[in-house]
């Protein structure tokens, strides 16, 4: 059987880069409004562009996806309801969204508007999946890290439709799961402003000692290309193929997007004799490449997916250097590729910062003298500010003929087909002249003229006549495919009233294909109250047509009164037995038990074997059982903790410490997504919702809490004031202490680093403990899980124990210390410890700790709670 022909859908942060998408061959293109949208340095659009963009497309035959796809603060709710609302209007065709509570609202308000999960909601098995499909979702954009065989399982589990990445920049982390630039810089990934900390040096050590890398960029992968595997993908039925690249030029838009437009209809036309020309990938190159993967699609990339040598645009090798002259400023290349005036280039190992080492060819000499173009095998000389070794090589990073070739045929839209019409006209004499135009999308506009026919006297119009002034539809998006010309007898009419017709139908038509989208206003919609408003004061107000209001405001309250009474709990994570002891002895109420998430050293004596066993031989099951005794023995509840990526082949282990749940006589899980999430709830397994599902206002909490949490971790990304907000909605609870997981990665680092040749992981990481250093000497540490995923912490410890009351006065249910990265039992005992007194301080007498966070070290932070995220 034949596949189906995916969508390609092409990025567009401009007017500019839309039009080179839809003229290339793009049967869809997602833009971003100016707010809300995870590419916030993009120009993006304003709200009368957004319009305009949305009429251009479906005038071609084009769909529109509006992104509104990061996490909204409280008082954001209410403006990002309201654009959902106007777009809707305007005709979009979906949402590409990731704030759960704006879905909720959205389905609840705007039941007609379709709506994609973004990459960012980190969906990447069936069970998630079929969570968000329950929530109205008709597309889900899965994580970049999910293979065919993943892709395959999920589509046979579900009937949705799937999107996938198949060209452009790669995240290290999976997509919302970064905290990095948030609590590096303050500029949050899951609000669109990442500060791509990921692109920066950084070192590596084991045990202390600096280990020799190649290359710097230790977290820079390559960028996705899927060209080689486009096969395999449109046998696979994927829906939709996806080209990132909104911060990316016009033309680059154009180029990836033309290529990938030939190469999808050139495998469904001929599979067996499919392949990519030499010229296609040098142009796909040329463009913009950090170098180049198929990604996680065909296989574990491991350390062919990064690119530690130089994470920029490296463009196309051009030359080598010869040498540098340091009186003239000038360097000499010899080419193995043209170069041009007007071409950018960048010199590896230049003497200079990175982003410095680029330069736009302004002038340029060879023996003849000054020339515009220089070919392979000539020596050029160029001014150049800072000095190259020779035998470095010169890439070309901007080909300007390239570059100006994409911009002017896209100007032209000359590539795109017009649109066939077939057209009937009948003329008869004493009636008006009627013109019938049909599209192929079955677009039918029907006029007439108010001139009546005549009745020829002496020279007949001819029907070829009629025909060639029908047909002449010059600049307009449409061609005559098929035409009926129906003449009675023998008539005149004069060529301009046939043109005013063509002109008069043409016109109806283009404003057919563009109002058939639009949305009519929804009658008395009614949206929720937000912010302070409370139901008392809509019903003093009296206003009509109020009641929605009021039942919103109600069931709000009503979730809110589901809160837990007396002082809030102290909750430990812990990763091993003896730190469940420390837990314990320190006096924690609840813990989090997370025995096997995490590789560790094997001088630890705790490494597990490949039946997920201690070197001890004492089974997992066993420990867990055990765990659950002490934990009941102190008096204290525990939870089972679930690792935060489980793709389907990854499920069992999950059941099967679900089960564990009832069988020891834990109180739960500790879920931290979509997909255990909901197995918990089918399972009907008390569960808690752990903070990397971005519970980030009270909308997403109640959701939650309505599909079954008992309690949920609000991010770690608000402020005080702002989880004071959130936490007002039910049982919250907020992490206080320890180091904040900064990314989670598919990629081990270690393994891709010192790993053996093979598929075979060597666990080079149970070597000792291993960190990364940046360029200003912050020290980052790195966890390894037995799945081979690596997790990053931050370079410094969460303490707010000199906050306490404040934490316990903003309404919270749970105070969490998170012992990631801690092994010593006795530090967590006393850490805890710490923070048991003064919870119990402030609650049974009101007094205020005396104790600070230095008392417990050096090197602490407060992290978000009083600086918040742009």
């Amino acid at each position: 059987m034949k596949p189906a022909k995916p969508e390609l859908l092409a990025p567009a942060g401009g007017m500019e880069a839309l039009t080179a998408a839809v003229e290339n061959g793009a049967d869809a293109a997602y833009i971003g409004a100016r707010a809300f949208s995870a590419r916030g340095y993009a120009s993006n659009f304003s709200e009368e562009e957004l319009e305009k963009a949305i009429d251009y497309a479906h005038l071609r035959g084009v769909k529109i996806y509006v992104t509104v796809n990061t996490l909204l603060k409280e008082g954001e709710m209410e403006s990002a309801l309201i654009l959902l609302s106007r777009l809707r209007e305007m005709g979009t065709d979906a949402i590409i969204i990731q704030d759960l509570g704006l879905i909720s609202l959205s389905r609840k308000y705007l039941p007609d508007l379709p709506l994609h999960a973004s990459t960012q909601m980190t969906l990447h098995n069936s069970e998630g999946v079929a969570f968000v499909k329950e929530l109205g979702i008709e597309r889900v954009v899965l994580s970049r890290e999910v293979s065919l065989e993943d892709i395959n399982k999920i589509k046979e589990k579900n009937d949705v439709e799937i999107e996938v990445f198949v060209h452009g920049a790669l995240c290290i982390s999976y997509s919302g799961q970064c905290l990095m630039s948030s609590l590096i810089g303050g500029r949050s990934g899951n609000r669109g402003y990442c500060a791509q900390p990921c692109r920066k040096k950084y070192r590596l050590y084991c045990a202390g000692k600096q280990v020799k890398t190649s290359g710097s960029y230790l977290l820079s992968p390559k960028d996705l290309n899927t060209t080689s595997g486009l096969g395999a993908l449109i046998e696979a039925g994927i829906e939709s193929f996806k080209i990132e690249g909104r911060m990316k030029r016009p033309e680059y838009v154009a180029g990836v997007v033309r290529i990938y437009h030939r190469l999808i209809d050139r495998y469904l036309k001929n599979p067996a004799g499919y392949s990519v020309s030499e010229e296609e990938q040098e142009t796909l190159t040329q463009l913009f490449n950090r170098g180049f993967t198929s990604g996680y699609f065909f296989g574990n990339p491991r350390e062919k997916l990064m690119s530690r040598e130089n994470p920029h645009n490296r463009g196309i090798p051009a030359g080598k250097v010869v040498s540098y002259d340091t009186r003239t400023k000038r360097i000499r290349i010899k080419l193995s590729n043209s170069l041009r005036l007007g071409d950018g280039i960048m010199v590896e190992n230049a003497e200079t910062r990175p982003e410095d080492k680029g330069k736009i060819i302004s002038s340029m000499y060879t023996e003849r003298g000054p020339v515009y173009n220089a070919g392979k095998g000539e020596v050029i000389e160029i001014s150049f500010d800072s000095r190259a070794p020779s035998g470095s090589t010169v890439y070309r990073t901007h080909d300007k003929k390239l570059m100006d070739s994409l911009k002017k045929e896209s100007e032209f839209g000359a590539l795109r087909p017009k649109i066939p019409l077939l057209i009937t006209a009948t003329i008869a004499p004493g009636k008006p002249a009627r013109l019938e135009i049909k599209d192929s999308d079955s677009n039918v506009v029907a006029v007439e003229s108010e001139y009546l026919v005549e009745k020829a006297e002496k020279v007949p119009t001819s029907k070829a006549q009629i025909e060639k002034q029908l047909t002449k539809l010059g600049n307009t998006l449409f061609e005559a495919a098929e035409l009926n010309v129906n003449v009675e007898g023998d008539i005149f009419i004069p060529v301009g009233q046939l043109n005013d017709l063509r002109t008069k139908a043409v016109l109806q038509l283009e404003n057919l294909r563009v109002s058939k989208w639009k949305r009519a206003p929804l009658e008395n919609l009614q949206l929720p109250v937000f912010g302070e408003k409370k139901a008392t004061e809509i019903e003093e107000n009296g206003k009509p047509g109020e009641t929605e209001k009021r039942k919103e405001t109600r069931e709000i309250e009503e979730i809110k009164t589901q809160k837990l009474p007396g002082k809030p709990l102290l909750s430990v994570a812990v990763y091993s037995s003896e730190g469940l002891e420390g837990a314990l002895a320190g006096g924690a109420d609840c813990v989090y038990f997370g025995e096997g998430l995490y590789r560790r050293p094997k001088a630890a004596g705790k490494e597990k074997n490949s039946d997920g066993e201690e070197a001890s031989g004492r089974s997992l099951e066993s420990i867990f059982e055990s765990a659950v005794l002490k934990a009941r023995a102190a008096g204290s509840k525990i939870y089972f903790n679930t690792p935060k990526i489980v793709k389907d082949y990854e499920m069992k282990p999950v059941e099967e410490l679900l089960s564990h749940v009832e069988k020891f006589g834990a109180d739960g899980v500790l879920v931290s997504n979509l997909g255990t999430f909901n197995l918990a709830k089918e399972k009907k397994v008390p569960c808690i919702a752990d903070s990397p599902m971005n519970i980030y206002n009270g909308y997403t909490f109640a959701l939650l809490l309505q599909k079954g949490a008992e309690m949920a971790v609000i991010s770690p990304e608000l402020t005080l004031d702002e989880l004071k907000e959130v936490a007002a909605y039910g049982p919250a609870e907020c992490i206080i202490h320890g180091r904040l997981e900064l990314m989670e990665s598919e990629h081990c680092l270690a393994g891709g680093l010192l790993g053996k040749d093979g598929n075979q992981c060597s666990a080079p990481c149970t070597s000792g403990n291993f960190k990364l250093v940046d360029e200003k000497n912050y020290e980052f540490p790195l966890l390894m899980d037995y799945q081979c995923r690596t997790h990053l912490l931050n370079s410094r410890s969460l303490c707010m124990l000199e906050y306490v009351p404040a934490l316990i006065e903003s309404g919270v249910s749970s105070l969490r210390i998170e012992t990631l990265g801690m092994d010593n039992p006795e530090e967590i005992r006393r850490i805890t410890g710490k923070y048991r007194k003064a919870i119990d301080a402030f609650c049974e007498t009101g007094e205020r700790a005396k104790e600070k966070c230095e008392d417990l070290g050096k090197g602490f932070t407060t992290g978000h709670y009083f600086r918040g995220v742009q």
